[in-house]
């Protein structure tokens, strides 16, 4: 029944969500069901609960989004594209790193007072010599600068942080300007104090690692005991995620599990009797999780690894089963946003799985060595519990997970105990506890070595599509009444998916300020057309927007990258995508392989096949023809970019970078044809680019404008707008409509956009 109600909660929650509605029609529907279902079991009281109370739940779920997701109106969100002054209080400890560039971040989270409201991330650049100030927790801190909404890369499987942030009440984001910021010492009540005293213990635990070790190891250790992915190593965090670790480096619900189980085996050595044994626990959790900062998303974990303890103490995983749903459904009445959150999804899930499915796989692996079925048992319990999630936003399976459970997490588990230990031992005897964290260091350098062999192992990860909707709800549903055929079916279903062939998509990814459109034929082969990228590197958009979505399109290989020129915001995703997939060629307007291979992050001897592009040449993959209309001999700047028009059937995209109207002019001089179905606005839409003589030359019947949200630039321009309008032509941008995607079957055109408006 339990599980019904979650079931109807959830159900409520994601209606109002998908299907905006009014509380009142929610109220009405609901009570009209309700009297329905009472009529209906006027003569059998005892199914009254089983129809009212989900009907009630749903109600629940639907009213308490729709108060949550609806913000106040003195919101800071708001006042965003304002320039505004804004001042409030700290609320966490404030976080400080080195950009790729050398510059120092600094990152606040702002509880905002005065006329305005609500959580802010406020970011800060100290110059170069300046002292960083002295913020805490508490401390008044104001500053000026532009606000903006916050916002995500909107594609299909990308981590949802816009919703994470509202659900700990971020609702916006502020870069302070010139005038830096301004901070004022307060001395606080007995909470702040005590907050501050937990930060204090913190920066003691980082400062006494930092000593007797490299920073890279530092990082790691402390991410692991405190979490924060600050300092760490790029390829240790990669070989984590391979073999399905990564999660350590986070303080996450296995944490919790592991100190729940380490003081369950404890306290039965020391025969303590359960109810002093379930104490000591809850003292210990609680414990590491004010030392870990209290933050939202640890008090989750916490919670899910005293569930883990409570059924372990009381050796009765039905009542911990029970417990976690109930725990899940209060969870959601008070915040139903996490139901979006990604790391409530696979905490909630991970957890069910250890609860039901454990003791089953544990004794389908009695005549395994005990030191091996156990855990072995718990990662394949959690896995097959949470495969849908983690196949939506990663379509990565870890076929090494189960041997590093076995062998490299131990040694893990040996780092966080010693390290909470180590930090002790070095407030009483300052060299003690440098000899401690020097050992500590040599296990972890021992288990990081262990885990980069499992991850280059063959097979160690293998790629898996994306289920759909529909194909994770049966799952749960074999899963759930232990049906193999549904899940035998399912499989199934997706190899045949996976080799019919289909219609051509053609997909404007968002990459913020920048531009990426991902071509699949009807076989399933990719092409690439610019991949988006940030200046100086500062985010890595190839391994954090594109890559993922070409995983999620189950592409595993690209034939071609059609790059219109060097800018890093058309190829600096490139690197990325070179690393993670096998590219048969790079076709480019012309500029040095220096210059790409600096832009990409590469070396020139690791790059793939990379030539100039001609005007003329025609390119035919899988029934798919990309023409060069346009490719420059000299120059610098946008003026060099390339024109690609991409055919299928009666069907065109014409593709024209950063094409300035110079070139525009040039190129209708030279007779060229460059009508197009579709085309991509020149430089995301600038009015140095889209003149009313080339854009009547195209006549697309739909236009796309590659743009990032509340660039500095000011694109779109209005008068680009205006042209486009006066076509006429239907218009979608990046920055509102998401990812845009065009499928054709060389005949019609059908439009989707990520973003539902």
């Amino acid at each position: 029944m339990l599980n019904v109600w979650l079931a109807a909660l959830a159900a409520g929650v994601l209606f109002m969500e998908y299907f905006p509605r009014t509380p009142k029609f929610l109220i009405g529907t609901c009570a009209a069901l309700i009297i329905i279902g009472l009529i209906a079991t006027w003569r059998r009281k005892n199914l009254t609960a089983w129809i009212i109370c989900p009907i009630i739940f749903f109600a629940l779920g639907g009213l308490r989004f729709s108060a949550v997701d609806t913000v106040p109106p003195n919101d800071v969100s708001k006042f965003a594209g304002q320039s505004v002054q804004i001042s409030g209080v700290v609320r966490q400890e404030p976080q400080i790193k080195i950009m790729p560039n050398g510059l120092t971040q600094m990152r606040f989270v702002v509880d905002v007072q005065g006329k305005m409201s609500g959580g802010l991330i406020l970011t800060y650049y100290p110059k170069d010599g300046d002292e960083l100030p002295a913020a805490r927790i508490g401390d008044k801190i104001s500053a000026r600068g532009n606000l903006k909404l916050l916002t995500n890369y909107n594609n299909p499987g990308q981590i949802d942080g816009v919703t994470r942030m509202k659900a700990d009440s971020i609702t916006a984001r502020m870069s302070a300007g010139k005038q830096g910021i301004e901070v004022e010492a307060v001395d606080g009540g007995l909470w702040i104090k005590f907050l501050r005293l937990v930060a204090a213990i913190r920066q003691h635990y980082r400062e006494s690692m930092a000593g007797v070790m490299s920073q890279e190891d530092a990082a790691a250790i402390f991410a692991m005991l405190f979490g924060g992915y600050a300092g760490l190593n790029p390829e240790l965090v990669e070989d984590f995620q391979t073999t399905g670790i990564v999660h350590i480096l986070s303080v996450s619900g296995s944490h919790m599990s592991m100190l729940a189980m380490a003081t369950a085996w404890l306290c039965l050595l020391l025969k303590f009797p359960r109810g002093l044994t379930f104490a000591v626990g809850l003292f210990i959790i609680g414990t590491y999780a004010i030392l870990s900062g209290i933050l939202p998303q640890v008090l989750r974990s916490a919670t899910m690894g005293i569930l883990i303890f409570f059924a372990k103490t009381l050796d009765s995983e039905a009542e911990g089963a029970r417990l976690l749903t109930l725990t899940a459904l209060a969870m959601l009445i008070n915040q139903p946003l996490l139901l979006f959150d990604v790391s409530f999804q696979l905490s909630f899930s991970a957890t069910a799985g250890l609860m039901y499915l454990s003791e089953d796989l544990r004794n389908a692996m009695e005549r395994l060595p005990k030191f091996f079925a156990e855990p072995a048992s718990m990662t394949i319990a959690a896995q097959v519990a949470s495969l849908p999630v983690i196949v939506w936003y990663f379509n990565q399976i870890s076929l090494s997970s189960v041997l590093a459970n076995v062998f490299v997490m131990p040694l893990l588990e040996v780092v966080i105990v010693g390290g909470l230990l180590g930090g002790i031992i070095a407030a009483v005897i300052p060299i003690a506890g440098r000899i401690f964290f020097a050992g500590e260091a040599l296990i972890f350098g021992a288990g990081a070595e262990l885990n980069r062999v499992f991850a280059n192992l063959p097979f160690s990860a293998v790629q898996v599509p994306t289920l759909g909707l529909w194909a994770g709800f049966f799952y749960y549903i074999a899963l759930i009444f232990r049906r193999p055929t549904i899940l035998l079916m399912i499989i199934i279903l997706l190899a045949i998916n996976l080799f019919k062939a289909g219609d051509v998509e053609v997909s404007f990814v968002d990459v913020g300020q920048g531009d990426c459109a991902v071509v699949i034929t009807p076989h399933g082969k990719c092409l690439i057309f610019d991949t988006g990228g940030v200046r100086e590197h500062m985010f890595d958009v190839g391994g954090r927007v594109v890559v993922p979505y070409l995983k999620h399109e189950n592409i595993r290989a690209v034939d071609k990258i059609f790059l219109t020129h060097v800018h890093e915001d058309h190829a600096g995703g490139a690197g990325a995508v070179i690393k993670k997939l096998p590219v048969s060629e790079i076709i480019t307007a012309g500029e040095s392989k220096s210059e790409y291979a600096a832009v990409f992050g590469i070396a020139e001897k690791y790059l793939p096949p990379l030539r100039a592009g001609h005007a003329g040449e025609i390119f035919s993959v899988d029934g798919v023809q990309v023409e060069i209309l346009f490719a420059p001999n000299v120059g610098t700047g946008n003026e060099i970019s390339n024109v690609y028009r991409v055919r299928y059937g009666d069907v065109t995209f014409l593709i024209t970078g950063d094409l300035v109207k110079e070139i525009e002019a040039e190129i209708l001089r030279a007779g060229v044809d460059v009508s197009a179905t579709v085309l991509k606005v020149g430089h995301h839409g600038s009015a140095t680019s889209s003149s009313e003589e080339f854009l009547r030359a195209v006549k697309p019947k739909c236009s796309v404008i590659c743009v990032g949200y509340g660039n500095n630039f000011g694109h779109p321009r209005a008068e680009v707008l205006e042209r486009l309008k006066n076509l006429p032509t239907k218009i979608y941008r990046t920055d509102r409509d998401g990812l845009i995607k065009f499928k054709t079957d060389g005949k019609t055109l059908r439009v989707e956009t990520f973003v539902k408006n």
